[in-house]
């Protein structure tokens, strides 16, 4: 038990300078999108008085350097600066609308591993087969798919043609949990299709690989049937990689949130930061990013102690 918490404290602190790197990226890119934020802030009939005043109110006349230093210690101490626009706190705007994004993300995840998982092991189990066959079908044409492409999709055929499930807009857990899952229904499938794709075919080619060893052949000697065999012997062996792979796929989702909030008008964190990026509104794009990356490294993170579970000789390394 101590070595996994060793494990665990070694790998968050490697993440440390990554996400002291990742913020300085996100701070230089901004700077690089052209226009002033004040003049998108204020239109472009604004007096030369009102820009500087509002220059000066966000600090924007300040060095970049001094800049970014006044952001990351605020950052630090979990001050993520003030919105240009709505003239509100950005750490209060990304807490109201971050739950939505996660349970969007966690619906995505869950609904990519049961669609993808099973479909790699059947495939894997009966190489050649129709399952196999079909497995490789149906991965090749989710990875095809772009996600607004299948979401626009899903919603001309579900809520428009069929007159089911809506097809936009959000309910909060607290207001009713069908309600709620209901509204996620299209956005999850819609974000978890080509993951499980992805995920299906990295399963398989696991499963291939284990399926060769001389335990599982025993297993099948032993008169066990098919399904004990990949369930007991087969899945557990290769959930190395399929847990790689997931974790990725999760991290992931939470960056190709941000098209599926846009296409289903979820008020997520995804639809703020775009929202923001068009408006050239600075300290939120950079606070959002900065949270998702962060989110990101917490997943890898939590696969990385995963491995450790799964494998005690990974927490050697």
């Amino acid at each position: 038990m101590a070595s996994s918490w060793v494990y665990a404290a070694r790998r968050l602190l490697l993440a440390v300078p990554l996400l002291l790197g990742m913020s300085v990226l996100i701070f230089g890119l901004m700077r690089l999108v052209p226009g002033d934020p004040a003049l998108a802030v204020l239109g472009y009939k604004a007096t030369p008085e009102g820009v500087r005043a509002l220059r000066e109110t966000f600090h924007l006349d300040e060095p970049i350097a001094r800049q970014y230093v006044r952001w990351l210690a605020g950052a630090v101490h979990g001050d993520l600066g003030i919105d240009y626009r709505q003239n509100e706190p950005i750490g209060r705007m990304i807490l109201d609308r971050l739950p939505i994004t996660l349970e969007l993300t966690v619906l995505a995840t869950l609904a990519a591993a049961l669609i993808g998982i099973p479909l790699g092991l059947l495939g894997g189990g009966r190489r050649g087969g129709a399952a196999d066959r079909a497995a490789l079908v149906l991965g090749l044409v989710g990875i095809s798919i772009p996600d607004f492409w299948l979401g626009i999709m899903l919603i001309l055929g579900i809520p428009l043609g069929l007159g089911v499930l809506p097809s936009g807009g959000f309910v909060p857990l607290g207001e009713g949990v069908l309600d709620n899952l209901q509204h996620l229904v299209l956005p999850a499938l819609t974000l978890a299709i080509s993951r499980a794709a992805v995920l299906g075919r990295l399963t398989r080619a696991a499963v291939l690989d284990v399926v060769q060893r001389g335990f599982v052949q025993f297993a099948r000697a032993k008169g066990l049937g098919e399904r004990a065999v990949l369930v007991r012997h087969v899945l557990p062996n290769a959930a190395i990689p399929i847990v790689t792979v997931l974790g990725l796929q999760a991290g992931y989702m939470l960056g190709g949130a941000i098209v599926v909030e846009m296409i289903f008008t979820l008020p997520g964190v995804g639809r703020m930061t775009l929202d923001a990026v068009l408006e050239r509104n600075y300290p939120v794009v950079q606070s959002t990013v900065l949270v998702i990356g962060a989110m990101f490294m917490l997943v890898n993170l939590l696969t990385d102690i995963l491995y450790g579970l799964i494998d005690p000789r990974v927490r050697r390394r």
